[in-house]
């Protein structure tokens, strides 16, 4: 028997979405849990064994509710962590871009600035010397 979770889940922006957690099926432990106290119950013949299985059901089933909530939150916060890093990576890429961008108009405004140093150079072979216009 299949059975899924609907979690609402928070990233980092704080928008909520909803998504569902699973499949999970009922492994044979659990079939075999069942079983058992099923024929307990249908064997109980008096009040008090009625209460032992029901006292026994009851801490089974807290313990599961435990390790269920556990897993659960563990889920939820690994689904928020990795929608983080999804922004986080995004944002890494903006400014790597941008600084990308700055090093590339940077690069261009000195190769113009070399580019007129040269053709200075290329007319006048001697800095010092005015030239004439000639």
């Amino acid at each position: 028997m299949q059975f899924m979770l609907p979690v609402t889940l928070r990233d980092y922006n704080g928008k909520s979405f909803n998504a569902e957690m699973g499949p999970f099926e009922h492994s044979a432990e659990r079939e075999f849990a069942l079983t058992v106290n099923k024929k307990a119950i249908q064997d109980c013949d008096d009040i008090k064994s009625l209460k032992e299985v029901a006292v026994n059901l009851l801490v089974g089933w807290s313990g599961m509710q435990t390790a269920s909530q556990a897993l659960i939150l563990e889920n939820i916060q690994l689904r928020q962590a990795l929608a983080q890093r999804d922004v986080d990576l995004e944002a890494a890429d903006a400014i790597v871009a941008e600084a990308a961008e700055m090093v590339e108009k940077r690069y261009e405004e000195i190769d113009e600035q070399y580019e007129k140093r040269s053709w200075r150079a290329m007319w006048g072979l001697w800095p010092w010397r005015k030239s004439t216009g000639k």
